[in-house]
């Protein structure tokens, strides 16, 4: 049976790594799945669009860029019926889904995957109305994925990420938060929330048992108060700290601290002022409150056969 293939990708993504390799990539996909259609986006939020044009239409939607693109992606797709099942080069500078999900981030290795994989169905995360793969966060260092320059990823790479961090987010200041779910809730003072679906944040294993299809998502609010006497760069600097160790200890070691309020679930809320800013998958999401679903095995990608 010939499959409906379209091949759509980020021409800038990745130092053009994809557009380079198009018509190579194409041809394999034409030995495999016999029609294939080939896009290049020529506009920010293109990918969003295709995606939404390819169902019904299509039984393959293939795409490279990054993890941007992929929340491009899903947004364009999760509300609507025939979906087509994802198939996921990674060549964006991070590619935390494909690391999540154990997807090669070669060109080459990850369409042997799409080629000789099997389609598995992932969960996404409903977050008011748009929709997230793998991470929602706001707070300390959650700003430099999407406030770093365009220019400076494709020329630094995680560099430029780090360059913003220094620029940016070494200052920043505790922000109430109210989480509520069914049968959990919590009032605290915050310096970063982080709600996850996957494994791999800023190229870390932050949540390292992260299940990408059972159904929950897990929440860290880590909590930060200012202290009498304190200076303000004294309290800064705790604050830069309590953030980093979300990175560098993850979610399992500070479920366990006592300044941190960790929960596993699917559907909770989340309220925070109104002037706060989300990351959506590496890009500026929404502001303010937020009300969160984990739509259980919502959209089916192609991923590596099971002990190969």
């Amino acid at each position: 049976m010939v499959m409906k293939c379209l091949f759509a990708y980020n021409p800038i993504s990745g130092k053009g790594k994809a557009a380079k390799r198009a018509g190579k990539i194409a041809a394999k996909l034409s030995e495999r799945f016999g029609e294939v259609s080939v896009r290049a986006t020529t506009r920010a939020g293109e990918l969003k669009d295709i995606a939404a044009e390819a169902c019904g239409k299509y039984d393959l939607l293939v795409f490279a860029g990054g993890d941007g693109s992929f929340n491009e992606v899903v947004n364009g797709l999760a509300e609507r019926e025939n979906r087509p099942a994802l198939g996921y080069i990674p060549t964006g500078t991070v590619n935390d889904i494909a690391r999540s999900a154990g997807i090669p981030r070669s060109i080459g290795g990850a369409l042997k995957n799409i080629l000789r994989g099997e389609p598995r169905e992932l969960d996404v995360m409903k977050v008011n109305d748009s929709f997230v793969m793998y991470v929602a966060c706001c707070g300390g260092l959650t700003g430099c994925s999407y406030s770093a320059p365009q220019s400076g990823k494709r020329a630094f790479g995680k560099m430029a990420y780090a360059a913003e961090i220094i620029k940016n987010d070494l200052v920043f200041d505790e922000y109430e938060v109210e989480f509520s779910s069914g049968d959990k809730s919590e009032d605290a003072s915050a310096v970063m929330v982080m709600i996850m679906n996957g494994r791999s944040v800023a190229s870390m294993r932050v949540n390292p048992g992260g299940v990408l299809d059972d159904g929950e998502a897990e929440v860290l609010v880590i909590k930060g108060y200012p202290r009498e006497n304190e200076s303000e760069h004294s309290k800064h600097r705790r604050y830069l700290f309590s953030a980093l160790k979300v990175f560098t200890r993850g979610y399992k070691r500070l479920s366990k601290s006592g300044n941190v309020f960790s929960y596993k679930g699917g559907e909770f809320e989340v309220r925070v002022p109104d002037n706060t800013v989300w990351n959506f998958d590496g890009e500026k999401g929404e502001s303010g409150s937020v009300s969160v679903r984990v739509l259980n095995k919502h959209i089916k990608m192609i991923l590596p056969i099971s002990g190969k």
